[in-house]
């Protein structure tokens, strides 16, 4: 199956049902036209289940089910629901993660896809505050998915969905509150992924291929990094060095950022509807 999408990618939730169905509602929402197996996870606010990264390429994942034992019985939906995750290989269906956006609660990101290993039970407190047993699935991504140190970071000026995908030298920490720097490879990669070697100053392709065979091209971050800018996938764009060097030495060149943020801005409204707010104010 070749999902539409990309490790970091924002999209609305609303967008993915309404292309593969599914239940909007559900954590685990089978598709009634691909075989797939959407997982959405959120560990912000009041929420009676626990998903975490237990290792870079390890994520534990909670059964279906707000009340009451959870289980696999597939004559109620969220027992089909645990079932179509347990045996999702069996039923030929693949798995893909994705989270809850910080920024917008029917935004979710892509995290990737994986695959069951196995489940066990854990008393936890339902809904109600009433003991039941869970059932807590582990999971590991797939091959060849980006298997980078997912640290938790949720300042507005940095990724919390895409830092869970990125590695850094400094020191890993999965503590909310990381500093931007240690997402500025993934962000760079996102830029770069979505420009797909085309300039998106002059839609020209890269001068040069590089060793990888990729397209040469640089990552500009429309708001200075010097004057507080942030390291944001919706706040970077891939130029070409001449566009580069013409942004930051032309005599045009804040005229030319504009349309740069403009373009940023066209591209935001298409994959999810709306500006997101880091792209709301213009350059001084």
């Amino acid at each position: 199956m070749d999902l539409p999408y990309t490790v970091g990618q924002r999209t609305k939730r609303a967008k993915i049902h309404e292309r593969f169905g599914g239940n909007p509602q559900s954590g685990i929402s089978s598709s009634g036209q691909v075989d797939a197996v959407f997982l959405f996870t959120d560990d912000e606010g009041d929420n009676p289940y626990e998903d975490k990264w237990i290792s870079e390429t390890e994520f534990e994942y909670s059964g279906q089910g707000q009340q009451d034992d959870q289980n696999f019985d597939r004559s109620n939906p969220n027992g089909r629901a645990n079932d179509d995750l347990k045996n999702h290989a069996q039923y030929g269906k693949e798995v893909h993660l994705f989270e809850k956006s910080v920024e917008n609660d029917s935004i979710v990101v892509y995290l990737g896809q994986l695959e069951y290993v196995d489940h066990d039970f854990k008393q936890r407190k339902d809904v109600d505050g009433n003991p039941r047993q869970e059932i807590r699935f582990e999971l590991q991504l797939v091959k060849n998915e980006y298997t980078g140190d997912r640290d938790v970071v949720s300042d507005e000026d940095t990724l919390r969905e895409l830092a869970r995908n990125a590695s850094s030298n400094d020191s890993p920490s999965s503590k909310r509150g990381g500093k931007s720097h240690k997402t500025s490879r993934l962000v760079r990669e996102y830029a770069l992924d979505w420009a797909n070697g085309y300039c998106q100053g002059c839609d020209n392709p890269g001068p040069f291929k590089t060793p990888s065979g990729d397209r040469y091209l640089e990552v500009h971050h429309v708001f200075r990094r010097a004057d507080g800018g942030p390291d944001h996938p919706d706040a970077v764009i891939a130029l070409c060095p001449n566009c580069h060097s013409e942004r930051h030495y032309g005599r045009r060149g804040d005229q030319f950022n504009r349309r740069l943020i403009e373009r940023l801005r066209e591209r935001a409204i298409d994959q999810i509807g709306e500006i997101p707010p880091v792209l709301r104010k213009n350059p001084e």
